[in-house]
């Protein structure tokens, strides 16, 4: 669900916030007010192609921003995660921004992205249906998970079980052809194997060890340096630790500077010298370091250096044949693997035959099955969303899931197709090419009214934009009243002119164009229950008049029964 949108310089909306609210949220405005902006915002919002034509005039820049209330256990969730954003209990910031010279940018979580992700991500929240319809529905694989959503638990088993046994005969398959290769090339590459990994475990290598093998190394290469500069750095902090300390070296120099204060017979000098007693004790602790140091360094013999250098050719040379160390430990495992089975080939070839048979009836069976119940699923769908259609100015329409056999892949034997018959005696056309920008948004209500009986859309948000174009009267009526069935189920955004359609709103929000002759731009403003009654006769009449007041309080009454008729259904 959308909670709130921001827009700044998107066409002549200079900056405007649409708070939005749960169910039904109507956007009215005199024509050339900018409603259109508000659903090019939710449009960018969703992904689409952006026009650098809609960044305001004088402006480098247009931005929409949205707030969005995400379930922390849904798929979106996750794809928020996996793109490397975050919600924030349970709120989700998507950002758009174009610039003036048509380059965009995305941000998902607050994290940037690509336009693919962002339009992967909301779309799994957001529909809009409208003119220039992103339709949800525009390939044949979201048809059929659309049909699949709608055949119910049942459908969805079935499709479930059809996925395990269809991929249960894939790998099988795949393992199938894998041992069919050629025998002699298989033979080669067992050897190949046997080889590689004696070669390995004969120098038993271990994570990391190359790093700390050449840092060893280097220490013991360098090690007469070494030794000469630890030694005179002992040297000038003490001539010689077990004796006292002599007047050149820093423990002399410390000592007498002491003495020196704590004669002075001052107690602040005296403060002093207790602080140098202190850099005395750290002095000689770092004095007896270096000693340990070059005792440990000075210890180490000719073998132990020439055997650190062969284990460091020995790793080097591993790593060039395997490209790399960890290559060659990771060969211990996979290789050890595979070459267990390609050891197993013999016996293995058999079996697979016969659980690949088994397998490949399983599959069969289960799509067959998975067949049926979509057809049956696609009458009742095709039956249900042409009587929707009969009551949303569509009387003569027809609306048709056509389920045809295909070759079977991941998702079952079936192609699905949603066609529309437009008018009486017109051949079923898939949607796209069957109707106009209104009756696919109409077209579009009575099928997600359809699936909202059927299934969980609590999260989801439908924006309409001209589902009321070319109707008005008793058909207006009948369209208000479905969308507000259909914001029963899920949050609902509709651009309207027609104030039956307003009338039924939870939340109305008005686009008012503000400006003089130069300049024009636009806002939104969210009405209260007085404003809302002049906004809708103002929509009756194109003035504010008595009568107009007394038809737009009759309308609100109208929904108002309306709404109690349905939450008593």
């Amino acid at each position: 669900m959308i909670d709130e949108v921001r827009i700044d310089d998107l066409g002549v909306v200079e900056s405007a916030t649409l708070a939005l609210g749960a169910g039904l949220t109507v956007i009215t405005g005199e024509t050339g007010a900018g409603k259109t902006m508000v659903v090019t915002a939710l449009q960018l919002l969703q992904g689409a192609r952006a026009d650098a034509s809609r960044v305001r005039a004088g402006a480098d820049r247009a931005e929409v921003s949205g707030l969005l209330q995400v379930s922390s256990e849904s798929d979106v969730a996750q794809a928020v995660e996996d793109a490397g954003g975050e919600i924030d209990d349970g709120d989700l910031i998507v950002t758009r921004r174009l610039a003036a010279t048509g380059r965009t940018r995305a941000w998902l979580g607050g994290h940037a992205v690509p336009n693919g992700v962002l339009a992967d991500t909301i779309g799994q929240l957001v529909s809009i249906h409208g003119q220039s319809d992103q339709l949800r529905l525009r390939t044949a694989a979201q048809q059929r998970d659309v049909l699949d959503a709608f055949g119910g638990r049942e459908l969805r088993a079935v499709a479930e079980a059809f996925h395990d046994a269809y991929r249960r005969w894939r790998d099988l398959d795949r393992r199938a052809r894998a041992l069919a290769d050629d025998a002699e090339a298989r033979r080669a590459e067992a050897d190949r194997l046997r080889e590689e990994i004696e070669a390995v475990e004969a120098v038993s290598p271990q994570p990391g060890e190359l790093d700390q093998i050449e840092a060893r190394v280097a220490r013991l290469d360098a090690r007469q340096d070494l030794l000469r500069r630890a030694g005179e750095a002992r040297q000038r902090l003490s001539a010689d630790i077990d004796a006292v300390a002599g007047p050149q070296d820093v423990l002399g120099l410390l000592s007498g500077a002491r003495a020196d204060l704590e004669s002075a017979g001052d107690p602040d000098l005296s403060d002093l010298a207790t602080r140098l007693h202190e850099v005395e004790a750290m002095t000689q602790d770092l004095s007896g370091d270096l000693s340990s140091y070059i005792a440990a360094l000075d210890d180490v013999g000719d073998g132990e250096l020439a055997a650190a250098h062969e284990r460091l050719d020995t790793l080097r040379d591993l790593e060039r044949r395997f490209g790399g160390l960890d290559e060659a430990i990771a060969l211990l495992n996979d290789g050890s693997a595979r070459l267990a089975e390609l050891d197993a080939d013999g016996d293995t070839r058999e079996q697979l035959a016969v659980a690949l048979a088994e397998a490949l009836d399983q599959r069969d069976l289960t799509a067959r099955r998975l067949s049926d119940i979509r057809r049956s699923a696609a009458q009742r769908l095709s039956e249900e969303v042409t009587g929707e259609l009969g009551s949303l100015a569509m009387r003569d329409a027809a609306f048709a899931v056509q389920v045809t056999p295909c070759a079977v892949d991941a998702t079952g034997a079936d192609e699905v197709a949603f066609l529309l018959a437009a008018h009486a005696g017109a051949d079923p056309l898939p949607l796209a090419r069957s109707a106009s920008g209104g009756e696919l948004s109409r077209v579009m209500l009575a099928l997600e009214l359809r699936l909202a009986a059927s299934g969980d859309l609590a999260d989801r948000t439908f924006v309409f934009d001209e589902v009321d174009s070319g109707v008005g009267g008793a058909a207006a009526v009948q369209i208000g009243q479905r969308l507000a069935r259909l914001a029963r189920h899920a949050q609902v955004l509709v651009v309207t002119h027609l104030p039956q359609v307003a009338a039924y709103a939870d939340t109305h929000l008005v686009v008012t164009k503000v400006g003089d002759e130069r300049v024009t731009t636009s806002d939104v403003v969210r009405l209260d229950a007085e404003q809302r009654v002049h906004e809708l006769a103002r929509m009756l009449a194109g003035r504010v008049s008595d009568t107009a007041l007394a038809h737009a309080h009759e309308l609100l009454e109208q929904s108002r029964l309306e709404a109690e008729r349905e939450s008593r259904a």
